[in-house]
């Protein structure tokens, strides 16, 4: 199986598929700061950090003794005192930050990650002093790895406070992920780029992934990520990712290439658009759930940054397309909840998901908004029975037949069809759960739209015998 191989391999591909968006990578425009390599349980973890020749890679273990890195820019000078302890951590560890030769700022560091009695001071590598944000005075950076698998590594930068006479520290948390520190604007002073929304030559940018997308769709060593970018300022960490659309846009690209290599990994025939859905493959066959969960989640990494392109809709038509496998009401459903609430999809929506049902049952699922409306097309051929169930929720589901017509509808609240057995006013045994059964009159495809007037999770069974 190759699943273990593939973060490399994802990695690898992102940065050689991304298109013109990452053409600097390749003509030696970005201003390298340099980089380590760290190799975590052999899942390749790759991070791309600042000044490795200032500070120490601590992916071998410490070596025996006290020891001190040094970093300066003009006036600045940073100071980092590290205490080995076991294996690639230290024991203790101290900042000190000086100005014109005068210590403005000397603390011991306690990176704790949430717990003050479990100190993580793993790693501690690329001290640096340089400007990040153009105002002409240099920030201390510096990043730490709490000594997990392959997570958390961060990044602290401490700015000039001139008013406090100290440096105060920002917190940049990358969880699993790596970046890439350089100038995203640099071409375009001699023209060799077209300006991003929002450039600032000069001013690095934060290469990142979003973390957010980890374990979500697929295991951690199976998992895809959309592209992130940040820029630090006054404010601390700022996400740009929106303002600079060809490295989304190669993002996009290389994750679906790879959807291209994963889908060679199933074994099974994907389906024509349109034909019946194939069953997931068995639970005994691990490779192909291996391999399927990962085309979830690049699929899911794609769409994301169609939503940054302001391309959903084309994003979600081709999903609409590829992916057939029978779970695919409920994992665009789990997809349209993350990406609403990782804040890629915002406001009211309407998503519409294709059904192929040939003699069996479907569970629909979703969560709901005021205003969001899901949206299920099945085609059926006259004289078909529909037979709808609401197993939990409370949601309304409208039955729309090919021309639009309301043929029937039902709720949490009562059950009412013009054409159904139950009566208009009808209401439902309160031992059972609201269902009905519809005869369709005429081939094409109907419509089931399900809303609801407050948040509710729901769930339906709809069924075509």
């Amino acid at each position: 199986m190759r699943h273990p191989e593939w973060p490399r391999d994802l990695e690898q591909r992102r940065a050689n598929d991304r298109g013109d968006g990452t053409a600097a990578l390749k003509t030696g425009r970005w201003a390298w700061l340099g980089t380590w390599l760290g190799t975590w349980l052999g899942l390749g973890m790759v991070l791309h950090g600042v000044a490795p020749a200032l500070g120490q890679d601590l992916t071998e273990p410490f070596s025996q003794g006290p020891q001190k890195t040094v970093a300066r820019d003009g006036l600045v000078q940073a100071e980092l005192d590290l205490l080995p302890g076991d294996g690639l951590c230290a024991e203790t560890a101290k900042l000190t930050i000086l100005r014109q030769g005068q210590v403005l700022l000397a603390q011991p560091l306690v990176l704790s990650y949430g717990d003050p009695n479990r100190p993580t001071l793993c790693n501690l590598s690329g001290l640096a002093v340089q400007d990040l944000d153009g105002d002409r005075e240099p920030e201390v950076l510096f990043n730490n790895f709490s000594g997990g698998a392959h997570c958390c590594f961060e990044t602290l930068v401490y700015g000039y406070d001139a008013p406090g006479q100290t440096y105060r520290p920002v917190r940049q948390f990358w969880g699993n992920g790596l970046f890439t520190l350089g100038d995203l604007d640099a071409g375009q002073a001699n023209g060799e780029q077209t300006p991003a929304t929002g450039a600032r030559p000069g001013i690095p940018e934060w290469l990142s992934r979003d973390d957010r997308f980890a374990y979500v769709f697929a295991s951690y060593a199976a998992s895809s990520y959309p592209i992130r970018i940040w820029r630090y300022g006054a404010e601390g960490f700022r996400d740009v990712t929106r303002d600079y659309p060809q490295q989304i846009y190669g993002d996009a690209y290389g994750h679906w290439r790879r959807f291209g290599e994963l889908r060679q990994e199933i074994p099974q025939e994907l389906p024509q658009p349109g034909a019946p859905a194939r069953p997931n493959p068995g639970a005994d066959d691990s490779e192909s759930q291996i391999a399927l969960s990962a085309l979830r989640a690049v699929l899911a990494a794609y769409l994301a940054d169609k939503y940054l392109l302001g391309q959903e809709v084309d994003g979600w038509q081709r999903l609409e397309q590829v992916y057939v496998w029978g779970d695919r009401a409920s994992f665009f459903t789990d997809l349209r909840q993350h990406l609403r609430a990782t804040g890629y999809i915002t406001g009211s929506f309407t998503q519409t998901v294709q059904l192929f049902l040939g003699g069996t049952f479907e569970s629909l699922s979703g969560r709901l908004l005021p205003g969001d409306v899901h949206r299920y097309e099945l085609r059926a051929r006259a004289g078909q029975q529909l037979q709808l169930s609401l197993q939990a929720g409370r949601v309304q589901a409208r039955l729309l037949s090919p021309g639009g017509q309301e043929l029937a509808r039902l709720s949490s609240n009562s059950l009412s069809s013009p054409n159904s057995l139950s009566s208009p006013n009808s209401l439902p045994d309160p031992n059972s759960r609201p269902s009905l059964g519809q005869a369709l009159p005429q081939d094409g495809v109907y419509v089931l739209e399900v809303t609801a007037p407050a948040e509710s999770s729901y769930e339906l069974f709809i069924e075509i015998p």
